[in-house]
């Protein structure tokens, strides 16, 4: 069971890219750890730090790539997807769980942003179509 989640978090790293194997043909996904944190506002009025969570997020297709290519270690970053919880036994027998979120979107804070080059809506569209 999955349950839809966004948030806004710093990356932990840069996103590493890689193909798999999907139903025969090969598909990008990005995978990458964020640091969801939670601000809180304090009694002087300015926010503060509410602690927070990491969670290992994965973008597929054309976003993958464009993940890979854009995001530096360290950006501020909004994710929408399904969350879930991942369960897995290493090689002596312990078992390990972590978050994991199928991103569907991600974007930059803008407060993170020094340029920014557009593409046209026909490019775009090209790109969200071959998804």
């Amino acid at each position: 069971m999955s349950t839809l989640f966004s948030g806004t978090g710093n990356l932990g790293g840069a996103p590493e890219l890689k193909h798999v194997d999907v139903d025969g043909e090969q598909r990008p996904v990005a995978d990458m750890r964020i640091f969801f944190d939670r601000r809180v506002k304090q009694k002087d009025g300015r926010f503060g730090d509410g602690g927070g969570f990491w969670v290992t997020v994965s973008i597929w297709g054309w976003r993958a790539e464009a993940a890979a290519k854009l995001l530096p270690k360290g950006a501020r970053i909004f994710a929408r997807g399904r969350l879930r919880e991942e369960t897995w036994e290493d090689d002596q027998s312990e078992q390990h769980t972590q978050l994991r979120l199928d991103a569907e979107y991600l974007t930059v804070d803008l407060l993170c942003i020094d340029e920014l080059t557009l593409r046209t809506k026909s490019e775009a569209a090209e790109e969200t179509e071959a998804d």
